[in-house]
């Protein structure tokens, strides 16, 4: 979706604020732990229950690492999320991130692609 500068970062779509985070064709590394750190400071700057977010992971690849990390993300930035689409979860995976959203208290759609996941992220009241 874009280079590593661009991965994170608010954009306006029919109106609306959302932030992109764009995990997609990344495995495990530096590269992956500082852009989450990139999006827990962004969404931390918002008021709480405003940010709608898209998180493509399509083509990632996660380790343990990678998913203890996610988890304590998501903890964190819970209060801030008013909505997340996820891209490129599928299956099992996506089975399992649903079950987790839920534990969390955290609202969560999967959607098949980046335009789908912004255009539902619009229309949320």
């Amino acid at each position: 979706m874009a280079d590593e500068n661009n991965r994170v970062r608010f954009i306006e779509h029919k109106g609306r604020k959302i932030l992109i985070q764009d995990y997609s064709a990344m495995t495990p590394g530096p590269e992956f732990y500082r852009l989450v750190e990139q999006a827990r400071v962004l969404i931390a700057a918002e008021p709480f229950r405003s940010v709608l977010t898209v998180v493509d992971a399509t083509g990632s690849v996660f380790d343990t690492g990678v998913l203890q990390t996610l988890k304590e993300f998501v903890k964190v930035n819970t209060p801030y999320i008013k909505k997340t689409a996820v891209v490129g979860i599928t299956g099992l995976k996506e089975v399992g991130l649903l079950a987790v959203s839920r534990g969390l208290g955290r609202p969560l759609d999967t959607c098949g692609n980046v335009p789908e996941a912004l255009d539902m992220l619009a229309g949320v009241e």
